[in-house]
């Protein structure tokens, strides 16, 4: 399903970082990281090239907005996973963020982002048609 592709995974729980690292490789997909730290995900990000992110709201240096804006920034298709409301303000400026809230299986969380990367590879096509 993720043919290869390079998934940033920042969750600061390890249990569940790992689970949805897991998840990633056995959909097929390269796991980058995974990571605790938004400062963390923005040098990995900075390093070389993510193709799509699944990030929790709240990691260990704080809210994960500089990493969120980043990608954003970059056109990376990614899932905000996390148990607690977005800030508002995040909320307000980014109105189509996908987020999907804690519990959740993490075969459900990959087929999502498996659907948000196949929409935004078509949304590419269309753009340079």
């Amino acid at each position: 399903m993720l043919n290869n592709l390079a998934v940033l995974v920042a969750e600061d729980q390890t249990f569940i970082a790992l689970d949805l690292s897991l998840a990633v490789e056995d959909a097929g997909g390269l796991v980058v990281g995974p990571v605790a730290s938004s400062r963390e995900g923005l040098a990995l990000i900075a390093a070389g090239s993510v193709g799509a992110a699944i990030v929790d709201m709240n990691l260990a240096d704080g809210e994960s907005t500089p990493l969120v804006e980043a990608l954003v920034a970059l056109g990376v298709p990614f899932i905000i996973h996390t148990a607690v409301d977005l800030p508002q303000a995040l909320a307000a400026r980014f109105p189509d963020l996908v987020v999907q809230t804690k519990p959740c299986r993490a075969a459900k969380l990959i087929a999502r982002l498996g659907s948000l990367v196949a929409e935004h590879a078509l949304s590419d096509v269309a753009k340079s048609a």
